[in-house]
């Protein structure tokens, strides 16, 4: 899988579960030469950095390298009768530099060129990184700034609304204490016409006897 898909299925998928850890391979039968070692033998996969560790072991394979692939087709089929790991690989150099011309500087390059491999790989990595950085990072920054400006507005929005509404209620408070004026003032009218109006009454009463 290529970093640009690791990458962004790290960001987007939740963090899996730990594994219980696999039951060791059944040692190899009597007589069979082992295969070559595998870079990820020597560092155990655990937590997200599995696939990312998958990805850099394949890349940068012994078999990746010429000259480490032929020191591991030599040791290989030594495996059962050398045990120990630098008699067997000093005799597969023997037997590979009589054979096939390899020396111990052109394998101590091979490792060189997969140091040079992960370098390449590092870059690339860090450079799809900052593209996704763009796209998934960025990109939202500048969202939550858009939609903290739009906030903002909303609250000043409100904050105009709510001196509207103190407005309006300071307003409504004058205008009923204006009502209320107004109908005392109306009641002490009312029955002060009344009055007049009965005394009229009494008086063209005396006044037509």
């Amino acid at each position: 899988m290529p970093f640009m898909d690791l990458i962004k299925k790290a960001i987007f998928e939740e963090e899996p579960r730990a594994q219980q850890p696999a039951n060791p391979a059944p040692a190899p039968a009597a007589g069979r030469a082992p295969q070559p070692a595998s870079a990820s033998k020597y560092v155990p996969m655990t937590g997200r950095d599995n696939q990312f560790y998958a990805r850099l072991a394949k890349q940068t394979d012994l078999s990746a390298v010429p000259e480490l692939a032929k020191i591991e087709q030599y040791a290989a089929p030594l495996a059962p009768v050398i045990t120990d790991k630098s008699l067997r690989y000093k005799a597969a150099l023997a037997t590979a530099q009589s054979q096939g011309g390899l020396t111990k500087d052109a394998i101590l390059k091979g490792f060189d060129t997969l140091l040079k491999l992960l370098d390449s790989s590092a870059s690339t990595f860090n450079k799809q990184t900052d593209e996704v950085g763009k796209t998934e990072v960025e990109a939202k920054i500048g969202q939550i700034s858009d939609m903290n400006e739009a906030i903002q507005q909303k609250q000043k929005e409100i904050t105009d609304l709510q001196q509207q509404v103190k407005s309006m209620q300071a307003q409504a408070e004058v205008s009923r204490a204006k009502l209320q004026e107004a109908k005392g003032n109306f009641a002490a009218a009312l029955e002060r016409r009344r009055v007049e109006i009965q005394q009229q009454r009494k008086e063209f009463e005396t006044i037509l006897e």
